[in-house]
């Protein structure tokens, strides 16, 4: 065997003997609009529904799946309540039981989540440690209501009764205590945001707000609420007052009192925070996170409109309640969201702008122990007005994907509007198609995987499982209702050999052997599991594979003789008619199998010994890149590797390579320049063998090839090639 190289760019090469296996490529992801079966409540609630939404969702009753919280609010930065939603997952059906399990209330005259607030966001989490999720509100512009309705709420989930039935939610007035604006006056709150974590290291969550001052609306404004073609019914008419300067909250940070009153929380602002971490004009974001990966929770918060207006993070000090601020993005961010977006292990953040949307992706921390962020614009992204973001991963790809709405929460008027050149925005969900490169990474690739006239008027998005089979499905909170969107997975069967995947047989002796299905997307046809063998390349023969249970099968190939060319495939058949191979391009591709009474091996060399019978022959003037035995280092061109850290076996550490590089080396240092580089293998002896083969495993790059290059002319050449009369021909 001869292995040679001519190269006057970037080229590396491994070669060890060893198997090699295949990749899958995965698809994008699919949704179905099925509001129509997934979704129960009134009409007027999630059909002809003008407000604004808001979602959060969690197993909220513990019988295992996924269920919603909506709260709703008159549009834009306007005063005017609305009842809520508590939409419990019945069978992967979303029914309303906001009277059963939402109205309960420890002050008399109030309903719960009936009562008309003028919520802008809610939380699902455990605030007294008991194990069951809780919900917290942060409302806003409430002006003209008592403080019961204009106050942020806590409403504790009661767990189930001595039967075990579940109880639902409690409004507990004073668990979140009267908040007054920062210089004592009494006012309700004009908050946009909050952020819920453990933030003293209590065990318990704390609460951050975010607050705005005067609205981007003003005067008396006028919706279809429901959707009949007036605005004349009650409510469809509000205000949006000027805030007076003496009823500014700015920030706000209550702490849970923990162990000694769980879930109850006091106003700790003044205390912890500074007067720069305190200030918010247009405070409109929130979100917790380790950013630094100290193991405390962390706040980056936006402030945006006026004077000041900054993606900034809090870092939890090291000892003490305390907070560093410190700026990390600039522009003009509206929303945003976190997420570990190149799979590094550290929280990067999707920004929402009035001009472009971009990504912050954390390259760790500066001396003081603050991250520190490297900005990317989203290409795909608009110089719209975008809104909330929520991420997921929508196909199952192990990254993180983005979707960022479209119905500015602030500004009234855009809520609804008609289609065209009127409405010129719209929801975006991106794909994460992070390679290695972090540029690009978010992706809107088309067609969309909603039609561009659905993705109209989303206020917010939750994305949880709703039916059960774990594939992230959608509920949007749009201008015209709630609509539900399940995720279908692709259809697909996978094959695996639990015994092995079998290469020889003996002689007369049937091969008997396991397949185990993975299936997604629907299920397999009864009996259409089969076998198919053929013999010195005739036609295929076939039977029904047995079914094992928990889809597994039995194989069995029948007898054949010493010598026989034998080949084989397994194929299954959908419920939708489709079929599926292994190979998959079976049967043009299939599994060979050696009909033999027994095996040898002439000859077998890991590289880590003696490499003594294997000869370098270099040519043509080469100055760098010959082929040497060494444990691989790896080196990189631009963004790619080029050449391997390791070699490719399990045991040993050494390979031919084609010049060792220098540790955290470039690749132009020791690739093939100038001439030709041959390695030629000792001669193996197959005079008495029957199917001999010869294994070995490489690794090849090239600068001037796809994905680092897109030179096909100068692409460098690797060959391979077999003598079988002792080199005098190849």
């Amino acid at each position: 065997m001869r292995i040679h190289t001519r190269s006057t760019k970037i080229l590396a090469l491994v070669s060890t003997l060893a198997c090699t296996g295949t990749t899958l490529a995965q698809n994008w992801v699919n949704y179905s609009n099925q509001t129509g079966t997934r979704l129960v409540a009134a009409a007027a609630l999630i059909g002809a529904d003008n407000h604004e939404k808001d979602f959060a969702w969690g197993d909220l009753d513990q019988d295992g799946d996924i269920d919603l919280i909506c709260v709703r609010k008159f549009p834009g930065s306007i005063q005017g309540g609305a009842r809520n939603l508590l939409l419990m997952n019945e069978g992967g059906v979303l029914t309303d039981r906001t009277a059963e399990y939402g109205q309960a209330s420890d002050i008399s005259g109030y309903s719960g989540l009936l009562d008309a607030t003028n919520d802008r966001d809610v939380e699902a989490v455990d605030i007294n440690n008991d194990g069951w999720l809780d919900l917290l509100t942060a409302t806003t512009m409430s002006d003209q209501v008592n403080s019961v309705l204009g106050q942020p709420r806590a409403y504790i989930n009661l767990g189930d009764d001595a039967n075990g039935n579940w109880r639902g939610f409690r409004f507990d007035v004073d668990r979140i205590p009267t908040l007054f604006a920062r210089g004592g006056t009494a006012a309700n709150p004009r908050f946009c945001d909050m952020a819920v974590a453990d933030y003293n290291g209590d065990g318990f969550v704390d609460i951050f707000y975010t607050d705005y001052d005067t609205p981007e609306t003003s005067g008396t404004l006028c919706y279809d609420l429901n959707g009949d073609g007036d605005t004349a019914d009650a409510g469809e008419c509000q205000q949006s007052p000027a805030e007076n300067p003496t009823n500014d909250y700015d920030n706000k940070l209550l702490l849970n009192l923990g162990a000694a009153n769980p879930g109850v929380f006091y106003d700790a602002t003044t205390t912890v925070l500074s007067a720069a971490q305190i200030n918010s004009g247009f405070g409109n974001m929130a979100v917790a996170g380790d950013f630094n990966g100290d193991g405390r929770q962390d706040i980056v918060r936006i402030n945006t409109l006026i004077t000041g207006q900054a993606v900034s993070v809090y870092t939890k000090n090291t000892t003490g309640l305390g907070f560093a601020l410190k700026d990390i993005a600039s522009g003009q961010p509206y929303h945003g969201d976190k997420a570990d977006l190149n799979g590094d292990g550290r929280l990067d953040l999707v920004i929402v702008d009035d001009g472009q949307d971009k990504y912050l992706i954390n390259s760790g921390n500066d001396a003081t122990g603050q991250p520190n962020f490297t900005s990317y614009t989203i290409a795909d992204s608009l110089s719209e007005f975008g809104n909330s973001t929520q991420v997921g991963d929508l196909d199952k790809d192990g990254r993180i994907d983005v979707i960022v709405t479209d119905v500015d929460a602030d500004l009234g008027p855009f809520c609804p509007q008609t289609t065209g050149a009127a409405h010129s925005r719209r929801t975006h969900i991106y794909r994460n198609i992070y390679t290695g490169s972090p540029a690009g990474i978010l992706d809107e690739i088309t067609p969309l995987i909603i039609p561009a006239a659905e993705l109209d008027w989303w206020t917010d998005v939750a994305v949880f499982d709703i039916n059960g089979d774990t594939w992230p499905d959608l509920v949007a909170g749009t201008c015209t209702g709630l609509a539900v969107y399940i995720n279908v997975p692709p259809t697909n069967i996978t094959f695996a050999y639990p015994d092995g995947l079998p290469t020889t047989a003996a002689p007369g002796v049937a091969k008997s052997f396991r397949v185990q299905q993975n299936v997604a997307g629907g299920t397999v046809i009864a009996d259409s599991t089969r076998l198919f063998w053929s013999v010195d390349g005739g036609a295929f023969q076939s039977a029904v594979l047995p079914s094992l249970g928990a889809n597994m099968f039995q194989a069995t190939l029948p007898p054949f003789q010493c010598g026989q060319a034998v080949r084989f495939y397994v194929t299954a058949t959908m419920d939708n008619g489709i079929s599926f191979n292994d190979p998959a391009t079976a049967p043009t591709i299939t599994n060979p199998i050696s009909v033999q009474s027994g095996n040898s091996q002439p000859y077998s060399n890991d590289m880590e010994v003696s490499t003594s019978d294997w000869t370098v022959i270099n040519e043509g003037g080469l100055t760098t890149g010959g082929w040497q035995v060494a444990t691989p280092i790896g080196t990189t061109s631009g963004v790619y590797a080029a050449a391997p850290a390791a070699d490719a076996s399990a045991v040993g550490t050494k390979a031919w390579v084609t010049q060792n590089g220098l540790a955290g080396g470039t690749a132009t240092a020791a690739d093939v320049d100038g001439g030709t580089t041959r390695l030629l293998s000792p001669v193996f002896d197959l005079s008495t063998a029957t199917n001999a083969t010869v294994t070995y495993s490489r690794w090849y790059f090239c600068s001037d090839a796809a994905p680092a290059g897109s030179t096909p002319a100068e692409v460098d050449v690797l060959f391979v090639e077999i003598s079988t009369d002792g080199g005098a021909s190849w």
